[in-house]
C-alpha cells in the first residue's frame, strides 16, 4: 500500500502525533534562533582568542574544544629532517628502540580545569607516559587518553608510548562549562600572535555527546615581517640599527620565556624554537637561557631601550629565573654534587635523565645570578654563590679531575667531561668581583690546575673530552661554539690572575679564529672547515659567542684586530637576524646544523636562547664601544 501523508497520520497515535507537533515547533524556533545570530563566532586579537555562541532554551552545560593547527602534524623523537646528510644512519639508530615520544603543542594558556585528549588510530595496546620529563608514571593505552590541566605544559609536551606503530589521530584540550546565559562570551589566551585551529562545542544527547557548533580559523596568508629592520639590512653598525636590532633580540629573549605557574620549570626559557613544527622546546634545559637574564638587565640601562618596557617587569621576570636556578641547587647532605645545579633533562630515545652540572653551574652564576645580585640586592644569590663555591672546593680535594655532570637517577658521574668544562671559571670570576673572597679565585685555580693538564695544548685548544674510564683523551673537535666555552674560561682566569698563561692561551686560541673567520664574518661549524665539508655551515650559536669574546679580547688587550673580528661577526649577525615570516623566530639567528637542537631534531631549521643571548650582549659591547670613541673624539 502506498502510504501517504494522511494515511500515516491516521494510523498514528493522537500522543505521538502531538509529540511531533512539539518537536516540528521547538525545531522551529531552534532554527530562527539559529539564524538570527550565528552559533558561533571567532575572533583574534594580538594573543587573545575571542569566542562568542548562541545557545537554544533547555541546554545547561556544554564542551568546548580547542585544536591548533601545530597539532595537524605532530612532531616526535624519530623525525628525520630532509636535510639530514646521516638519515639512513639516524633513522637505523632511532629503530633500535620500540619506543616513540611525540610532541603535542600546547600554544594558548589553558584553563584550571581544561584537559589534554589524545585519540589514537586504531585500538592501540601497550603503555605511554605523558610529561617528560618531570613524570614517569606507566598506564595502559586506550583509544582515548585523557591528560589532567596540572600535566600540561605550555609549548612542547611529551607523549612516550611503548611502540613505533601507535599512532596519534589527533590531539586537542576541552573543557566543560556551564550554561548561564544563552549568550556565551568568552576570552582565551594565546601564546602566540600567529595562532590558528578550530574551536568546537560538544553537547549531550541521547546517544551521547554531539558536535553542535564548529568554527575554524585559518593561518593568515600575509607573513609577519619586522619592517623596521628589513629597512636596515646593510646598513652596518649604525646605532639606529643596534637599537631596533636590540630591542627584536629582547622581545625574541622575553618570547621564549616560560610562564606557566604549573611547570616544574616556571621561569626558565625554552632552549629552542623549532621552525619546522613551529614550536618552543626544552624548558628543562635550565642554564641555556642564563645569558638573556644579563642581557636584558643590561639593555634597560640603555634609555632607548628602558623608554619602550617595564623596566620593574622585566626585572621580576628575569629574578623568577634567578629563583627558579636557586630552587634547583643540590643541597643534600654529603651529596657528591653539593652545590651544583640541576642544569638539564637530558633527552634519548627511551626517556630523559638528569643531570646536575658542576661546572655548568659557573656560567648561570656569571649570566644570571651574578647580574640579577646586582640589579636587585638579593643575599641569597651571593649566597647560594658562596655554598656552590665552598662545596665545589671539597669536591675538587675528592677528585684527580672533577667530573663534568653528576647523573642524578642512578647516582653517579658520568664518565666523559668535555671541553664545555673550561667555562666553569665565569661563576668564580663574577662573584670574585662582587664579593672580593679570595677563596672563589683559589678555587677556580685548583679546578684549572687540574683540568689543564688533561685538557691543554700548546696552541691554546682543549681536548674535546676526557675519559675517566679510560684515563684517554679526545682530540680536539675544533667545533667553533665549544671552542667558545674554553675561551670564557681563560678569559674568566685572566680576570682573576692578570697578564698570566691564561691570556697567553686565550690569544692563542683567538688567532686561530680570526685567521678562519669567513669574509662575511660567520665561522663555521668547525672554524678551520672548507668548502665541500659537512661542517662548513656558518655556525648561528659560535658566531654571536665569537664576536661577544673579540669584544671581551680587545678590552683587555687593546689590539684592534680583535675588535675589527668582533665587529664582522656582530654584523654577519645583524644581517642574517631573523625578520619573519614566522613571529616567534623574529630576532633571533636560524641555524640548521647537527647540533641544531643539540641531541635531536638534526639539521631542522632551529634557533637557540643562548645564541640570542650572546647576540644582545654583542651589542651591547658595540654601543659601549662606540660611546667610548665618541667620548674620545
Amino acid at each position: 500500500m502506498k502510504y501517504t501523508a494522511k494515511v500515516f497520520f491516521n494510523e498514528m497515535p493522537v500522543a505521538k502525533i502531538l509529540m511531533i507537533f512539539v518537536l516540528t515547533l521547538q525545531f522551529g524556533v531552534l532554527s530562527a534562533q539559529l539564524q538570527e545570530k550565528p552559533v558561533l563566532k571567532l575572533k583574534i586579537e594580538g594573543k587573545h582568542l575571542f569566542v562568542e555562541a548562541m545557545f537554544p532554551d533547555n541546554i545547561r552545560q556544554f564542551e568546548l574544544r580547542i585544536e591548533s593547527s601545530r597539532n595537524t602534524s605532530i612532531s616526535r623523537f624519530s623525525s628525520v629532517s630532509q636535510f639530514d646528510p646521516d638519515s639512513l644512519n639516524r633513522k637505523k639508530f632511532y629503530n633500535k628502540t620500540d619506543h616513540e615520544t611525540w610532541f603535542p603543542v600546547i600554544d594558548i594558556n589553558p584553563e584550571q580545569g581544561m584537559e589534554g585528549v589524545f585519540v589514537f588510530k586504531d585500538n592501540p595496546t601497550g603503555t605511554y607516559t605523558f610529561g617528560g620529563p618531570y613524570f614517569d608514571d606507566t598506564h595502559e593505552l586506550k583509544k582515548q587518553i585523557i591528560v589532567p590541566s596540572g600535566r600540561l605544559e605550555h609549548w612542547e609536551n611529551s607523549l612516550r608510548v611503548s611502540s613505533k606503530q601507535i599512532e596519534v589521530e589527533h590531539f586537542y584540550l576541552r573543557k566543560t562549562y556551564p550554561v548561564l546565559l544563552k549568550e556565551f562570551r568568552h576570552d582565551i589566551d594565546l601564546l602566540s600572535e600567529d595562532w590558528s585551529g578550530s574551536v568546537s562545542i560538544f553537547i549531550d544527547g541521547e546517544d551521547g555527546p554531539y558536535e553542535f557548533a564548529r568554527k575554524t580559523i585559518a593561518p593568515e596568508n600575509t607573513a609577519w615581517k619586522h619592517d623596521e629592520l628589513e629597512q636596515l639590512l646593510g646598513e652596518g653598525l649604525s646605532k639606529k640599527r643596534l637599537i631596533t636590532s636590540l630591542e627584536a633580540v629582547i622581545d625574541n629573549g622575553l618570547r621564549r620565556q616560560n610562564l606557566n605557574p604549573d611547570s616544574p620549570t616556571y621561569g626558565s626559557f625554552f632552549t629552542f624554537y623549532d621552525l619546522d613544527a613551529r614550536l618552543h622546546r626544552s624548558a628543562y634545559w635550565l642554564w641555556g637561557g642564563s645569558p638573556i637574564v644579563k642581557m636584558v638587565l643590561d639593555a634597560i640601562k640603555i634609555p632607548e631601550i628602558a623608554s619602550k618596557y617595564d623596566t620593574e617587569e622585566l626585572i621580576q621576570r628575569m629574578d623568577a629565573v634567578g629563583k627558579l636556578y636557586l630552587k634547583y641547587q643540590v643541597r643534600e647532605e654529603n651529596h657528591p654534587s653539593r652545590g651544583s645545579f640541576l642544569v638539564i633533562w637530558l633527552r634519548s630515545p627511551s626517556g630523559y635523565e638528569k643531570w646536575v652540572g658542576t661546572s655548568d653551574s659557573g656560567i648561570m652564576y656569571k649570566w644570571a645570578l651574578a647580574p640579577l645580585f646586582e640589579t636587585t640586592g638579593d643575599s641569597a644569590y651571593v649566597e647560594a654563590a658562596n655554598f656552590w663555591n665552598t662545596e665545589k672546593g671539597k669536591l675538587i680535594e675528592q677528585h684527580d679531575i672533577l667530573p663534568h655532570n653528576y647523573l642524578y637517577d642512578i647516582n653517579k658521574f658520568h664518565k666523559n667531561i668535555l671541553d664545555e668544562t673550561g667555562w666553569d671559571p665565569e661563576g668564580h670570576s663574577v662573584f670574585y668581583k662582587i664579593t672580593g673572597d679570595e677563596n672563589f679565585k683559589e678555587v677556580a685555580k685548583q679546578y684549572m690546575d687540574k683540568h689543564m693538564p688533561k685538557f691543554q695544548n700548546d696552541n691554546g685548544l682543549w681536548n674535546r673530552s676526557w675519559s675517566l674510564e679510560k684515563n684517554k683523551a679526545v682530540p680536539p673537535l675544533k667545533m667553533t661554539r665549544g671552542t667558545g666555552w674554553t675561551m670564557e674560561g681563560m678569559l674568566a682566569m685572566n680576570e682573576m690572575f692578570p697578564n698570566t698563561i691564561y691570556l697567553d692561551y686565550a690569544i692563542k686560541i683567538a688567532d686561530q679564529l680570526v685567521g678562519n673567520q669567513n669574509p662575511d664574518g660567520s665561522w663555521n661549524f668547525v672554524f678551520d672547515s672548507r668548502e665541500g665539508d659537512r661542517t662548513a655551515i656558518p655556525t648561528d650559536k659560535g658566531t654571536p659567542l665569537w664576536s661577544l669574546l673579540m669584544y671581551r679580547l680587545y678590552e683587555t688587550t687593546n689590539n684592534v684586530k680583535y675588535l675589527e673580528s668582533a665587529r664582522k661577526a656582530l654584523t654577519w649577525c645583524l644581517e642574517n637576524q631573523y625578520l619573519g615570516p614566522d613571529p616567534e623566530a623574529i630576532g633571533s639567528i636560524v641555524g640548521r646544523t647537527n647540533a641544531s637542537m643539540v641531541g635531536y631534531r638534526f639539521y631542522f631549521d632551529a634557533t637557540c636562547a643562548y645564541s640570542t643571548g650572546f647576540f644582545g650582549l654583542a651589542i651591547l659591547k658595540e654601543l659601549e664601544q662606540q660611546e667610548k670613541e665618541l667620548n674620545k673624539n
